[in-house]
């Protein structure tokens, strides 16, 4: 049966309470979502790109600053 929801009349919480509903309702049919060839593709290859090796990675905060120092944009650090 389908409901027909304000969801402008609904406070925070109850359109938190809505949102996670509706996520674990997709969750919950995830096997019937078909994922495109192209995009299985990608992930197969990012799959076979990935390293083991750490040493080139950097911690969000710093990817964050570098990232917003080079376009200009506000950072809150």
């Amino acid at each position: 049966m389908a409901h027909i929801i304000d969801i402008d009349k609904l406070n925070t919480e109850e359109r938190l309470k809505l949102a996670n509903y509706l996520w674990d309702s997709i969750e919950d049919s995830k096997t019937e979502l078909d994922i495109s060839d192209w995009h299985k593709d990608i992930i197969d290859k990012r799959i076979e790109n990935r390293t083991e090796d750490t040493s080139k990675l950097k911690a969000w905060d710093t990817l964050y600053f570098d990232i917003t120092k080079k376009y200009n944009l506000y950072s809150p650090f």
